[in-house]
């Protein structure tokens, strides 16, 4: 097979039609960066299509109104375009030419947008070479397509942009500063997971049960580099051991009675993304076994099944054990706390962190009100007096319920001390003598005060006896300033 190459306004890179065998595609690229567009230009020639390569939007757009091409794939920024402003007027010029966009750092907002506009596909560079020739290849098919298949496309691209709408959600929804509070230990955490979610080292969370433990690993996930793939859940705990083993590493048929088809485990299914293994200390040892074997080779075979499969994901562990407790006891293996514990990471309890339930407390009655409809202002001085003596056993999760119940039976638009429950005042740690610093007890206080009038600034100020001058300075001074938005 020849090659050919045109240095001109464009250039193009085709294979000799000989034999009478037809290139797959004719396909336009454009892309400002000639050694970038040549390699891709190689690997489509040599997958069988036709390649003209223009390195500016109005040199494209000459080619597209006096040539018929069957995909054009444009790189979102380019020296005198945009690429969804050339998306626009590609779109305008040859409404039936597919067009996908190619990005290096690509936001989900320029994502929606360009797929709204008509755009194909949405690829982030380094693009590898089988997924260019995947997007190749599909175009090829598409230029076949006949009525009913083309409209079988369209429905398929309306499903990208509900899945890049989701994924946008996502992001936002556990985005860094959806980890609330700014005690000392949870800003260290903050901290960490800046540094954590840009590797995919193995991480271990530890803490009791409502601590936040799965939202650090969806935060961790959402802000990774592997955020555009699964994120999936297993909890060890829920399922008996058998089950356990075909829930993690799926199935093959016949396995057992009842396995009426082949079945992918949740390991699979996390392939190139993160699976989140919780309460990782239930683990029966043949499973922390098998558990361990896929942590060392990061591979494994089905239950019943013969074949060896390898597969790419981030393991996040979490627990609310004491692995250390079950390894002196015998019940959990030494050599797998050690896998695990990589990256560790500790989250402590709602009463170890007083000074974060009234920034909590706010997030969750602002939550809360917008469910239910019902505009509330925060929290009367006495009521948020109890939320800070009692012992929260049931941690951030218990807090959220209360305030939730709370909401229901307040009268007004403020929670009032009787509208929680009794147990605030009798329960576990009700009343309990914290010991704070002076430091520690004037932040509370003004975080006291600030909630309970809604964080207006001025009235906090009026209320705890200083000008407003005087109030910001001490919010410096005690690093309140963003926890309201949080």
């Amino acid at each position: 097979m020849s090659v050919e190459c045109f240095l001109l306004p464009f250039w193009t890179l085709r294979t000799k039609e000989e034999g009478g065998v037809n290139p797959k595609a004719n396909i336009l690229l454009v892309d400002g960066d000639a050694e970038f567009a040549r390699a891709q230009t190689a690997v489509l020639v040599r997958a069988g299509h036709r390649v003209t390569a223009a390195e500016s939007g109005a040199t494209a757009l000459d080619r597209l109104t006096g040539q018929t091409f069957d995909l054009v794939v444009v790189n979102l920024k380019l020296p005198d375009a945009g690429g969804v402003e050339i998306l626009e007027k590609f779109k305008q010029a040859a409404p039936e030419t597919p067009v996908a966009i190619i990005a290096h750092e690509p936001e989900v907002d320029a994502a929606i947008e360009a797929l709204r506009k008509g755009a194909y596909d949405f690829l982030r560079m380094p693009i590898a070479d089988e997924e260019m020739v995947r997007l190749a290849d599909r175009a090829a098919q598409i230029k076949q397509m006949g009525y009913e298949r083309r409209r079988a496309a369209e429905e398929l691209q309306t499903e990208r942009v509900k899945n890049f709408e989701l994924r946008r959600s996502l992001r936002s929804q556990y985005a860094f500063d959806s980890i609330l509070g700014r005690s000392p230990n949870m800003k260290q955490i903050h901290d960490l997971l800046h540094e954590v979610t840009a590797t995919d080292s193995t991480v271990l969370i530890t803490g009791e049960s409502g601590t936040g433990k799965g939202l650090l690993a969806r935060v961790m996930h959402y802000n990774s580099l592997r955020a555009d793939k699964p994120f999936i859940e297993a909890n060890c705990a829920v399922y008996s051991e058998g089950i356990l083993h075909s829930e993690l590493f799926g199935h093959d048929k016949g396995a057992f009675t009842g396995a009426v088809r082949q079945k992918k485990g949740r390991f699979e299914l996390a392939h190139t993304g993160t699976i989140f293994l919780d309460e990782i200390g239930d683990l029966t040892p043949a499973t922390q076994l098998m558990l361990l074997r896929f942590l060392q080779e990061r591979r494994f075979e089905r239950v019943g099944g013969e074949q060896t499969i390898e597969v790419d994901v981030r393991v996040i562990a979490a627990t609310n054990r004491s692995l250390q407790d079950g390894m002196e006891r015998g019940s959990f293996r030494n050599d797998l706390f050690y896998r695990l514990n990589v990256i560790p990471i500790h989250v402590p309890p709602l009463r170890e962190r007083v000074e974060d339930i009234p920034i909590l407390g706010m997030n969750f009655l602002e939550k809360v009100a917008q469910k239910l409809g019902k505009p509330m202002r925060g929290f009367s001085r006495e009521a948020m007096d109890l939320m800070t003596r009692y012992g929260w056993p049931g941690n951030v999760r218990e807090l959220e319920n209360v305030i939730e119940r709370a909401m229901i039976l307040a009268k007004g638009d403020v929670i009032e001390s009787g509208d929680l429950p009794p147990n605030l005042k009798d329960g576990p740690g009700a009343g309990a003598d914290v010991r704070l610093s002076l430091h520690e007890n004037e932040r509370l206080y003004i975080l006291k005060t600030l909630a309970e009038c809604n964080w207006n600034k001025k009235l906090a100020a009026s209320i705890l006896g200083i000008n407003r001058s005087s109030l910001y300075s001490k919010l410096k001074k005690h690093a309140i300033g963003r926890e309201r938005m949080n």
